[in-house]
């Protein structure tokens, strides 16, 4: 006999998507400097039942409080200044399917990150000798990403998206050290 409509609904193929806003709470960090932020993030793939294979597009941003820098000269000039991520990542997700309206789900992103903070010094020389300027330029990193998630379904289709993310960025031409941030999110996913 065919498969039930709840069976059917439970072993779904065909597209999923999301969108989620999160909050990057950054790990051994100075907090007087690095304060948490916002991600926007998006996500598209194709929903095999247990798997989902896709790719996310997201941009974070991260307030970064420069004149609480413990080695900054006084008056030295330093303001309030957002560092800025956009990313993108190749995503795998495995999901257990069922008949509940609850989705749990694990994914595994691997990112390319650009990040971008205004620098603090000036730049001077170089093909364009004859004026100076701040850089503020975007700077690649390698990462990844880890996710933990639990999709509640509203309708037909569509479902209130929970989780939490770990996220490692690499050193690439950004950072000194590899850097980690946990992202607790909230979204809707449509499949």
């Amino acid at each position: 006999p065919p498969p039930s409509s709840a069976e059917q609904r439970a072993m779904h193929r065909g597209y999923q998507g999301s969108f989620s806003l999160g909050v990057p709470v950054w790990l051994d960090v100075d907090r007087n400097v690095v304060r948490p932020g916002a991600d926007l993030n998006f996500f598209g793939g194709f929903d095999i039942g247990y798997a989902v294979f896709g790719l996310a597009l997201g941009a974070m941003w991260t307030p970064m409080n420069l004149y609480n820098i413990p080695e900054a000269p006084p008056n030295s000039g330093y303001d309030r200044s957002p560092m800025t991520r956009l990313y993108f990542a190749p995503e795998v997700r495995v999901q257990v399917p069922n008949n509940t309206p609850i989705l749990p789900y694990l994914g595994i992103t691997f990112d390319a990150n650009w990040w971008r903070v205004k620098e603090t010094q000036v730049v001077c020389g170089g093909v364009y000798y004859y004026y100076c300027a701040r850089a503020a330029v975007f700077r690649f990193t390698p990462g990844m990403t880890v996710k933990l998630g639990m999709a509640f379904r509203v309708s037909t289709g569509s479902h209130i998206d929970l989780g939490v993310k770990y996220s490692l960025s690499g050193t690439g031409s950004f950072f000194f050290r590899r850097e980690q941030w946990l992202t607790p999110y909230i979204g809707m996913l449509f499949r």
